[in-house]
This record gives structure tokens, C-alpha cells and sequence, in this order.
């Protein structure tokens, strides 16, 4: 599952890579649905390829949903919000292709930012993400960058600024240019195991990395919020979400169905 020191641990660096009871079976029929949703496609002439290809709440593979609703990330969703109830927010696929002949390089940027109280609130008034990782992830294999801690250090700024202090926690990127020029830790990579699942906040300051490896990494990003807690989205992303929601209710098996929102 997932101990209390992990937990601490995602609270105060804003990640933490714990094990999962996925099989070797599931990953692999998942790995497949990604082949298949998320191909490389060649560029047409003049346009630059895309080795990063991804897809949000558009999906509803057996073979995913099966790891959307496995009783596993519910509960530990639960311990790290320190909430009774939870529901399912939204879900990613991504494949980072090679990127043959080039150097290794990362961007980075917030998701969403919140206050002191929000982290520490029970239940947390945050998103509790899941990234998946359907294969191996190695610090050449395009591994998420972070900043441990920068969540905490943007919330502690936010806390200081009048106009900011209680206000709504809102899903928005922020490239790091646009953050406040704060003592901010030098970001790392998460590397990993196929099958286990790094627990963070996409607060703290992040960043997909080229792939300079030559097998594709992919990764499944599942999210949830405590039952009671709203975090807006923009418009377009709220109502892909409750298009998504009604389906996945529908798809899920009925013992589950209960993690999707009414």
C-alpha cells in the first residue's frame, strides 16, 4: 500500500515511487493499448516529429480502465488525502518515443498551485496524481523532472500575497519563467520500476524529458480529488471531464463506479 513515511514524504517533496500490485499481465495488455492509441507517426514534410504523444479522458480500453479502477490506487488516493471518500479527476496516456541524435534536455512548468492550508488540510484540498509506469524508467529514458519541495515553496509565497492568500485552487500551466524567481531545489529525475506508481502533485515545479534511450517510455496518469473537494479546470477541460465521467460510469464495473463523480 503505502506507509505513513511515504505519505510524509509526498507532503513535504511532493513525490514519492511506491510499489503496486499490477501484474506483469496487465502491463503488458496496457502496454499494447498505448501501441495502438499512441503510434509515431511520421511527420509530413516541413514539420517537426512529435516523439511525445499523449491523450487526456478520451480512452476506455478494457485494459486501462482495468488500472483506472483497481481498488489499489483508491486507497492509497485516500491515505494520501486524508479523506474518507474519493473521486477520479482525470487520466493521461503518454509514449515518449527516442529522439535519435538528440542531447538530453527538459522543460518545466506548474499545473496548478495552492496555499499552505490547502496542502495541509484534512482532506488535503489537492489533486492526488499517479503516474504509472507501464515499463521501465531509467534517468536516460525520458524521466519526469522535478524540484522536490517546490510545491511547498510556491504555497508559502502564496500565503504572503494578500491577493492570493484563500483563493481557489485552479488547474493552469505556469512555465517556470513565469514562477516567482524563489530558492527553489535543482530538479532530479524519477526513475522506476515497470509497475510501480510515483504519488505526486503536478504543484510542485515539473517537467517532461527527451527520450535519449532507444525503447519508448510509457506512462499512465491517473487522478483523483476527496470526494468533497472542487478543483476547477478550464472550460474545455471541464467539459471533456463530464463527457468522460458519464462513459466511465457507465464502463465501469458497477462495484467501482462509485470512484467516478454523480
Amino acid at each position: 500500500m503505502i506507509t505513513e513515511q511515504e505519505v510524509q514524504h509526498f507532503s513535504d517533496m511532493g513525490a514519492v515511487t511506491i510499489d503496486t500490485p499490477l501484474t506483469q499481465q496487465q502491463l503488458s495488455a496496457a502496454s499494447t493499448a498505448f501501441d495502438r492509441l499512441l503510434p509515431f507517426s511520421e511527420p509530413e514534410a516541413g514539420e517537426e516529429p512529435r516523439y511525445r504523444v499523449s491523450t487526456t479522458c478520451t480512452f476506455y480500453d478494457p485494459e486501462l480502465l482495468d488500472i483506472i479502477q483497481h481498488p489499489f490506487f483508491e486507497e492509497v488516493a485516500k491515505r494520501v488525502l486524508r479523506a474518507d471518500e474519493i473521486r477520479f479527476f482525470q487520466t493521461a496516456i503518454v509514449t515518449t518515443y527516442p529522439s535519435p541524435n538528440t542531447p538530453f534536455s527538459f522543460y518545466q512548468h506548474v499545473d496548478v498551485q495552492y496555499s499552505p492550508s490547502n496542502l495541509d488540510a484534512t482532506p488535503r484540498y489537492m489533486v492526488c496524481t499517479f503516474f504509472v509506469w507501464i515499463d521501465d524508467v531509467t534517468a536516460q529514458r525520458a524521466p519526469l523532472m522535478y524540484r522536490p519541495g517546490s510545491h511547498r515553496v510556491i504555497a508559502k509565497y502564496r500565503e504572503n500575497q494578500p491577493e492570493l492568500k484563500g483563493s481557489t485552487p485552479l488547474v493552469g500551466g505556469v512555465m517556470f519563467d513565469g514562477l516567482p524567481a524563489l530558492d527553489y531545489t535543482e530538479a532530479i529525475p524519477v526513475v522506476a520500476r515497470a509497475g510501480q506508481a510515483t504519488v505526486l502533485t503536478t504543484a510542485m515545479v515539473h517537467g517532461a524529458s527527451t527520450n535519449v534511450d532507444t525503447v519508448p517510455r510509457k506512462a499512465m496518469v491517473i487522478t483523483f480529488t476527496a470526494a468533497e473537494v472542487e478543483i476547477g479546470l478550464p472550460q474545455n477541460q471541464a467539459e471533456t471531464k463530464r463527457a468522460y465521467d458519464r462513459e466511465l460510469k457507465r464502463l465501469l464495473r458497477p462495484e467501482r463506479a462509485h470512484i467516478v463523480p454523480a
